[in-house]
């Protein structure tokens, strides 16, 4: 833990605007937008197999993600030690171990770079591997050890569907396995943090209670909106991937456009219902609905993006 904090100290030691700008650009490519288009390029334009493999995976991945931290609940170094900066503090709620960028990151790249096997790309996914972790550090929100384990994870999780999913001739039953473990494995935590959740020096028990849950409800939301997506998609849509590029700009644009739509329309809508911030101590009913609008908010814009969008391919032909 001490080295940890010197080694964040050391390179937030070299900090000046050039570089906090660097290391801020490559921390995007774990964020969420980054992640939602790459899935959504593989999916929708590039190959619905790979596509529909790489968006299992991740969701997994980030559902392990979020079940860690809540367990480990480490704090950010930022809080434990007063002479490291918060230089990013809009990526920088919730808890510390494992790192949610560096692991989201390491596995929508390197899950894509194990399924197409180029060896230059292979190259490019470790530098961009490498890259967000350092900046995960340097902007004092990650501890060395979150960013390697994250990595770990991530490349673990992706190997292991890349081998589960090349064995089994019918993954729609994988998927459904996965929701209902997902489901089982939610409202456990769930009803554990209801009954034992408390206020902090900060917060109250119910704002506790949401940021504890908030990342597990949306990748489990997640996984909902997935399965229950592929499943419609495979029944009702059945689109092909072409090679027409701009088509597939179209394609591209239009999707991440509505799937990003849906995320900031529903947390505005339900904004207007519940304020998350706003939650007052005993109000653990309020904070429980909250978390049940993100599950349903991810799970919109999963089911949406991979079953409903692309029966605009076949209406409108493109």
């Amino acid at each position: 833990m001490v080295f940890e904090l010197e080694l964040i100290k050391w390179l937030q030691s070299f900090r000046s605007d050039l570089w906090d700008f660097f290391f801020q650009m490559w921390t995007i490519f774990g964020e969420e937008l980054v992640i939602v288009g790459l899935m959504g390029f593989v999916y929708w334009c590039y190959d619905k197999k790979v596509g529909e493999a790489l968006g299992i995976t991740v969701f997994v991945s980030l559902v392990v993600n979020s079940i860690i931290k809540v367990i480990v609940q480490r704090p950010r170094p930022f809080l434990v030690d007063e002479a490291i900066t918060n230089i990013r503090p809009q990526t920088a709620g919730g808890f510390s171990f494992p790192s949610g960028h560096t692991q989201g990151a390491a596995t929508v790249f390197g899950g894509l770079a194990i399924w197409i096997r180029k060896r230059l790309f292979s190259i490019i996914v470790g530098v961009i591997i490498v890259m967000v972790a350092l900046s995960r550090m340097y902007l004092g929100v990650h501890y060395l050890s979150d960013v390697v384990v994250g990595a770990l994870l991530a490349l673990g999780i992706s190997y292991a569907f890349y081998w589960l999913l090349n064995k089994l001739e019918n993954r729609t039953r994988l998927y459904i396995y996965l929701l209902f473990g997902a489901g089982i494995i939610f409202l456990v935590l769930c009803f554990y943090f209801i009954m034992t959740v408390e206020a902090t020096a900060t917060l109250t028990n119910a704002q506790n209670l949401y940021n504890t849950l908030e990342g597990v409800a949306k990748m489990m939301g997640a996984i909902f909106g997935f399965t229950i997506g592929v499943l419609f998609e495979h029944r009702k849509v059945a689109f092909s991937n072409h090679r027409v590029l701009w088509k597939n700009l179209i394609r591209f644009a239009l999707g991440v456009g509505i799937v990003m739509g849906v995320r900031l329309g529903l947390k505005f809508v339900f904004g207007l219902i519940v304020d998350p911030e706003g939650l007052a101590e005993g109000e653990l009913g309020l904070a429980t609905l909250v978390v049940l609008f993100d599950f349903i908010r991810y799970g919109a814009m999963v089911l949406i993006g991979i079953g409903i969008y692309p029966l605009a391919f076949k209406r409108f032909n493109f």
